[in-house]
């Protein structure tokens, strides 16, 4: 789905706006975060603490699964981030947010 406006449009229209707090797949998430994030991202529980970007241990402690979800789908213009919102499905951005947040466990 490539238009924003329509992309946000399907969450709210599928009640998903609020979906945050909804489970995702965590093991889902990992194989989205090895196709689509790990070539800027450190995805791996143990890996280094990045800055610019973020590793994903460091985004599961310090952000909430909200604050991941809505950074996921409308990122800031001057993070950096790539538009792959666009290109995950609903249910595949809470799939993402359940891996990240898994990393969090000691």
């Amino acid at each position: 789905m490539k238009n924003p406006l329509l992309f946000l449009a399907t969450f709210v229209m599928c009640g998903l706006a609020a979906a945050p707090t909804l489970a995702g797949d965590a093991a889902a998430g990992r194989r989205l975060a090895e196709e689509h994030c790990v070539r800027c991202h450190n995805i791996e529980k143990g890996a280094g603490f990045k800055l610019k970007p973020p590793s994903f241990q460091a985004i599961a402690i310090y952000r909430t699964s909200e604050d991941i979800w809505s950074r996921i789908i409308a990122p800031s213009p001057h993070s950096g981030m790539p538009d792959v919102q666009w290109t995950l499905m609903p249910e595949e951005v809470q799939d993402l947010v359940a891996y990240i947040a898994s990393l969090d466990v000691p």
